[in-house]
């Protein structure tokens, strides 16, 4: 059976017990119900995981002793995921997808036919998202966590997108069939790789036209007509399987 994995606050390079508190002790102990003498995986989401057994488990707290560590050799750039913004449960949906297949960011974009976010997310929301991120990273027992940055406007987001990166534009406006593009170099580019997926709307085709001039290339994921989620998850399995986050 594969161990459980539980997060944890920042963890030393010289620490060796560690105590988990609150809702990871509460998974631990009683959803999990794992016991003294039980090996499981920690993680606190800097790209180390941690081999630990179970020494102690209390009414409050669970202590373990860590055997070794593991550093996260995985993904061989940066996986960047541009979302517009969508219905809530749909992002939400999104981000965690991301979250799971290994993507190491997370960039909302606020576009001509997208929601538009708040002024100040809020603490609440902030949370939540975190919490999804940390979840998904669990369940999929990765050693680091998503990067999720505050929406930006296109032209914002445009102008602060790494110049070195491999960018891919998602357009129902026309584009090379995804696959050829990733088939190419099965490898993958050695440097980081943002996917830009659009609205429910779509791409207006000014947008279109400015990612593309912004060094964008527009691919197509055939010629069936995607939900904005289906297509975000598809597009970004497809990156890390031929890839290899």
């Amino acid at each position: 059976m594969t161990a459980n994995q539980f997060f944890t606050a920042p963890i030393g390079a010289d620490v060796t017990r560690v105590r988990l508190g609150r809702e990871e002790h509460h998974h631990l102990a009683r959803s999990a119900r794992n016991r003294p003498g039980d090996c499981v995986w920690l993680f606190d989401g800097s790209g180390t995981r941690y081999f630990a057994r179970v020494e102690k488990v209390g009414r409050e707290s669970t202590e373990l002793c860590i055997i070794r560590r593991e550093e996260d050799r995985t993904a061989k750039a940066g996986l960047v995921l541009a979302q517009a913004l969508v219905a809530a449960k749909k992002m939400e949906f999104i981000l965690q997808k991301a979250a799971e297949l290994g993507f190491t960011g997370f960039q909302p974009l606020e576009t001509a036919r997208s929601l538009r976010a708040p002024a100040e997310r809020s603490d609440r929301k902030s949370e939540r998202w975190a919490r999804i991120v940390r979840e998904a990273a669990k369940q999929s027992k990765g050693a680091s966590t998503m990067a999720v940055h505050p929406a930006l406007g296109l032209k914002a987001f445009l102008a602060a997108a790494e110049g070195g990166a491999e960018k891919i534009l998602l357009s129902e406006h026309g584009g090379r069939p995804f696959r050829d593009l990733l088939t190419e170099r099965r490898d993958g580019p050695e440097r980081p790789v943002v996917v830009c997926v659009g609205p429910e709307g779509g791409w207006t085709k000014g947008e279109d036209r400015l990612l593309r001039e912004s060094g964008f290339t527009a691919v197509s994921l055939g010629s069936r007509i995607l939900k904005v989620e289906t297509a975000a998850l598809a597009a970004a399995a497809m990156v890390v399987h031929f890839w290899g986050a």
